[in-house]
C-alpha cells in the first residue's frame, strides 16, 4: 500500500512535468511503436531493434485506453506494488519478518525506482521479474513442483524478452538449480519433468517471439538486434566519444557506420560493431581493464548517472523528487546509504543469503557492466539490494537492542567506508553535460510526432535558448518553420546550425530546400551539391538536387542524380516517380512505366504518380490500362484538370467522344483557361 500511494503522490505532483504526456527518447519511440502498431496491425522490423515486451504491453494498453499515458503508469504503479510484496516474501524468507518488511519499505520508498516505474519504461517490469526469478529459483530448490517449474521458465523467458541482461544470470540459476537437484539424488523420472516443465515454461514464450522474429528478421531470435551497437558503444577504442554521443547527428554517425563498410543488413551491421570492439579489445587489452574499472565505478558510484535522462533535472517538478534523490559533492543518496546497508546485510548475514540472490547480484551488474552503465540499467538491482540491505537494517537494531557497541562501531564504519568509495570516483563523462536542453529538444521531437506542431516549435525554441550551439534543435526547428511557411525564420536557424557543423550534409540539403521554397534555385543548388560532396549516399540530396536539373531542363544531370537516389533507396516512391518523369520526356515511356510502377507499389494511392503512369500507358496506345488508371488518380483527387484532359484525350483516341468531351467539360469546370482542354473540346464540338 505504501508503494503504490507513494508512486500515485508523485504522478499527481510531477504532472506539471512537460514530458509527463509526452514521452521523449527511448520512452518515444516505445511510444511510437506502439501507436504503428495499432495504426498498421503489423509488426515491422523496428520492433526488435529493442526488447519486444515493452512496446506490446504498451499496444495493448493503448488499444483499450485511447492510448492512454496516464493508465499505463498507474498499471505500472500497480506492479510496483507487487513487487514490493514479493520483495517482503523474499527478504522474510532469507533473514525472517523484520528484515522483510525493512527490505519491502526500502523498496517501496527508494526515488529514484518510483520515478523509473513512472515512467513509459520497462525498468519496473524488470525490477518485478528479477525478484521473481530469484524466488522461483529458491522455490524450486526446495520442492519440485511442475507449476513452480514452469513459472520459472516462463519468468525466465519473459524476462529476457524484457531485458537481454537476464540472459547469463537466469542460465547461471538454472544450472545451480540442476546442481541442487542433482545433490538432492533427484529421481530420473522426476528430474526430467522437471526440467521438461522449466523448458515448456521458457517456449511458451519464447516460441512464438522466435517465429515472430524470423518472419520478420529472417532469425528465429528472441534477443534484440541492438546488441552489437551497445557493446560497441561500451567497449570500443573512442568509448568517451561514443558513450557521449547524443541523440540526433552524433547517434546517427554510430548507426550509420556499418554502412560506410557495406553492411547494410541489421543483423550483419551488429556482427561489425561486434567484431569492431573485439578488435579494440584484442590490440588494447590493458585499455579494456581500466575500462571496466571505470564502467565498475559508475554502477557502484552513489550518484545516478544519466543516459539520455537525467533523473536530477527532474526535481524541479517534484518534491517527492526534491527530498528523495540528491547530490551532495560526489555523494549521492539514496544508493550512497542502500549500498553500504546491502553491504552489512550481505557480510553479516552471508549464511543466510540464498545462493540466487548471489547470483543475481553477481551476474546482473557484470553484464551491465560489460556494455555501459546508466541508472536506468542499474535500477533493476534495486528490489533484490533492498533485502539484503533490510538484513543490513535488522543486524544494526538487533545490534541497538543488544548495545553490542563494538559491532555497532565495525557498521558504522562499514558504512563511512563504502559510502566515500562510491562518492569517490567521477564526475564521469555522462555527468558533465547539460541535460536540459537535451530534455526540450526530445519533447519537441515528440510533440511534433504527436502532431503538436506548433507546440514543437516552442520546445524547440527552448532548446535552442538554453543551448545557442544546438544544431540539432535548429535543424529540427527550422524544418518546422519551413512547414509553417516561415521560410525567412528557418533560413536562419539553418545559417546558424551551419556555423557550428557546416559539414552536415543533412542540414546543407535542407537549407537548399528552403531556399529553393524562396525560389533562390542557384542557391538552394549550391547546398544541395555541397551536401551530396560531403556525404556522397546522401539520398534526399541527391533527389532534391535531380529536382533542380529537372526544372532548369537539364535532363542528363536531372537523370544521373535521380538514378542515384533510386540505388540509394530502390523502393522510394518520389525518386522512382521524379525518374519516370525523367525517362517520360526522353521519349522512352515503357522505361518511365517501369519507374512509375515501382513508386506505385511503395504508395499506391498517390494520385500524381497514378497520372504520370497513365500518360505514358496512353503514348505507348495502352489505352484501357491508362484509362483505369486516370480514372482511379482521379478517384482519389478530382481536382486535377490536366489529369481531366489527358483522360479525355485518350478516350477519344479510343473513339468514345461523348465520354472524352465529359472529361474536357470537367477540366475546363475546375480551370476554366484551361488551353488544352478548351482546344480538344473544340475540335470534337460541331
Amino acid at each position: 500500500m505504501l508503494a503504490v500511494s507513494l508512486r500515485l503522490f508523485y504522478l499527481y505532483e510531477s504532472s506539471d512535468n512537460p514530458t509527463f504526456y509526452m514521452p521523449v527518447v527511448d520512452s518515444l519511440t516505445y511510444d511510437q511503436m506502439a501507436q504503428k502498431l495499432l495504426e498498421n496491425k503489423t509488426i515491422t522490423s523496428d520492433f526488435f531493434w529493442q526488447p519486444l515486451f515493452y512496446p506490446l504491453f504498451l499496444s495493448a494498453v493503448y488499444s483499450f485506453s485511447n492510448s492512454s499515458v496516464l493508465l499505463v503508469k498507474l498499471i505500472q504503479v500497480v506492479l510496483a506494488g507487487l513487487t514490493s510484496v514479493l520483495v517482503y516474501k523474499l527478504g522474510s524468507r532469507a533473514f525472517g519478518l523484520a528484515a522483510g518488511i525493512l527490505a519491502a519499505v526500502i523498496t517501496a520508498v527508494y526515488i529514484p525506482l518510483v520515478f523509473f516505474e513512472c515512467e513509459l519504461l520497462a525498468p519496473g517490469w524488470a525490477a518485478f521479474f528479477s525478484v521473481v526469478l530469484v524466488l522461483c529459483l529458491i522455490n524450486s530448490a526446495e520442492k519440485i513442483k511442475l507449476f513452480g517449474c514452469f513459472l520459472l521458465g516462463f519468468s525466465g523467458a519473459v524476462s529476457i524478452v524484457i531485458r537481454p541482461v537476464f540472459v547469463p544470470f537466469f542460465a547461471a540459476g538454472c544450472i545451480w538449480l540442476v546442481a541442487v537437484w542433482l545433490k538432492k539424488r533427484v529421481g530420473l523420472k522426476r528430474f526430467a519433468i522437471a526440467a521438461a516443465a522449466v523448458a515448456a515454461g521458457f517456449l511458451l514464450v519464447a516460441t512464438p517471439v522466435g517465429i515472430l522474429n524470423y518472419r520478420v528478421m529472417g532469425k528465429a531470435s528472441i534477443l534484440p538486434y541492438s546488441g552489437g551497437i551497445n557493446f560497441y558503444v561500451g567497449n570500443n577504442l573512442n568509448y568517451k566519444e561514443t558513450i557521449m554521443a547524443r541523440p540526433g547527428l552524433g547517434w546517427r554517425q554510430i548507426t550509420d557506420l556499418p554502412k560506410k563498410y557495406g553492411y547494410k543488413d541489421r543483423y550483419s551491421a551488429q556482427q561489425f560493431f561486434i567484431k569492431k570492439a573485439a578488435e579494440g579489445i584484442i590490440a588494447q587489452p590493458l585499455t579494456f581493464f581500466k575500462r571496466l574499472m571505470y564502467k565498475t565505478a559508475q554502477f557502484f558510484s552513489s550518484r545516478e548517472i544519466p543516459r539520455n535522462v537525467d533523473i536530477y533535472l527532474f526535481r524541479k517538478w517534484s518534491v517527492l523528487l526534491g527530498g528523495g534523490v540528491w547530490k551532495a559533492g560526489g555523494f549521492g543518496f539514496p544508493f550512497g546509504l542502500l549500498l553500504p546497508l546491502a553491504v552489512i546485510g550481505a557480510v553479516c548475514l552471508r549464511r543466510d543469503v540464498p545462493v540466487p540472490v548471489w547470483l543475481f547480484v553477481i551476474f546482473y551488474p557484470a553484464v551491465v557492466i560489460i556494455v555501459f552503465v546508466t541508472s536506468r540499467y542499474r535500477i533493476v538491482v534495486v528490489p533484490v539490494m533492498s533485502v539484503l540491505a533490510g538484513g543490513g537494517c535488522a543486524v544494526i537494531l538487533k545490534s541497538l537492542y543488544q548495545r553490542r557497541f563494538k559491532r555497532l562501531a565495525a557498521v558504522a564504519t562499514v558504512i563511512l567506508a563504502v559510502g566515500f568509495a562510491s562518492a569517490a570516483a567521477g564526475p564521469f563523462y555522462e555527468e558533465q553535460l547539460d541535460y536540459e536542453p537535451e530534455l526540450y529538444y526530445g519533447l519537441g521531437d515528440s510533440l511534433n510526432k504527436h502532431g503538436r506542431r506548433d507546440e514543437a516549435i516552442e520546445a524547440y525554441l527552448q532548446a535552442v535558448r538554453l543551448r545557442s550551439d544546438y544544431v540539432e534543435a535548429r535543424h529540427n526547428l527550422g524544418l518546422l518553420l519551413v512547414d509553417n511557411g516561415r521560410v525567412d525564420e528557418a533560413l536562419e536557424h539553418f545559417s546558424s546550425a551551419l556555423a557550428v557543423r557546416p559539414d552536415n550534409s543533412a542540414l546543407q540539403d535542407d537549407m537548399g530546400m528552403a531556399l529553393c521554397r524562396q525560389g533562390k534555385i542557384k542557391e538552394g543548388m549550391m547546398h544541395y551539391q555541397k551536401a551530396v560532396q560531403i556525404d556522397p549516399n546522401n539520398f534526399s540530396a541527391h533527389n532534391n538536387l535531380g529536382t533542380v536539373y529537372f526544372r532548369l531542363r537539364r535532363l542528363n544531370d536531372a537523370f544521373k542524380h535521380y538514378f542515384r537516389a533510386v540505388e540509394l533507396k530502390p523502393d522510394d516512391p518520389v525518386s522512382n516517380n521524379n525518374l519516370g518523369n525523367v525517362f517520360a520526356l526522353r521519349g522512352r515511356p515503357d522505361k518511365a512505366v517501369e519507374y512509375y510502377r515501382v513508386s506505385l507499389r511503395a504508395k499506391p494511392e498517390d494520385a500524381e504518380t497514378l497520372g504520370n503512369c497513365a500518360n505514358a500507358l496512353a503514348e505507348m496506345g495502352r489505352f484501357e490500362e491508362a484509362g483505369r488508371m486516370y480514372k482511379k488518380s482521379l478517384r482519389i483527387d478530382a481536382n486535377q484538370p490536366g489529369i481531366y484532359a489527358n483522360f479525355g484525350m485518350c478516350l477519344a483516341e479510343q473513339g468514345r467522344t461523348e465520354e472524352a468531351i465529359e472529361q474536357y467539360k470537367k477540366a475546363l469546370e475546375i480551370e476554366p483557361g484551361h488551353k488544352r482542354a478548351r482546344r480538344e473540346l473544340d475540335k470534337l464540338l460541331p
